[in-house]
């Protein structure tokens, strides 16, 4: 009995987190919102693990969410492959396709690759979205648990949060199944994150 209140509280608890992170978000203005996306992209310049990285998964902000193009782009310079997901409804799974120019929309109105843009199968690097995440790594994002499903699948990869500063949070409500980022970065900090 115990750990099914346990385990509403942490939904309930997951799901106020959610509401509120999205009320807060998206009263930030536009140009408040890219001026914090180029801190974090810049962020992301000053660490080797990233910079070096052969091939990044990254993706298509939607709903105000922190925007990577900019560190996307610079990375695609260096010559980096770059990734974005590809919502495949009917499987109820993110597959990765290669980002070289046009986005259509997709699933839910997020932009994708096309559907004959090659499939990328590992990558080293993942850009994660997120609502919330804690110092240790936990985060929230939608609620579909597409994200959950599609890292364990990238085996060594470095999952990335790219979050802005207010979305991190002193502790998110782990569930089963529930998947870990290994570094957060905000417009404000980087964190590598704690290793329970």
């Amino acid at each position: 009995m115990r750990t099914l209140d346990e385990a509403f509280v942490r939904r309930r608890v997951k799901e106020e987190l959610r509401r509120r992170l999205k009320g807060v978000r998206a009263a930030i203005p536009a140009s408040a919102r890219a001026e914090r996306a180029e801190r974090a992209c810049n962020a992301c310049e000053t660490l080797s693990e990233l910079t070096s990285a052969r091939s990044i998964a990254g993706y298509a902000p939607i709903r105000g969410e922190l925007d990577p193009t900019a560190f996307l782009d610079r990375a695609r310079a260096r010559g980096a492959l770059i990734a974005l997901p590809v919502v495949d409804l009917e499987a109820h799974a993110i597959i990765l396709r290669q980002h070289t120019g046009a986005l259509t929309p997709g699933a839910f109105g997020i932009p994708e690759p096309p559907a004959d843009a090659p499939r990328v199968d590992t990558v080293d690097v993942v850009l994660v979205p997120a609502l919330a995440v804690d110092p240790r790594g936990h985060r929230i994002g939608w609620g579909k648990g597409f994200y959950d499903q599609l890292l364990p699948t990238l085996g060594t990869a470095l999952r990335v949060a790219l979050i802005y500063d207010f979305q991190l949070v002193s502790e998110v409500p782990e569930q089963p199944g529930d998947e870990r980022v290994d570094l957060v970065i905000t417009d404000a900090r980087v964190l590598r994150a704690e290793v329970p």
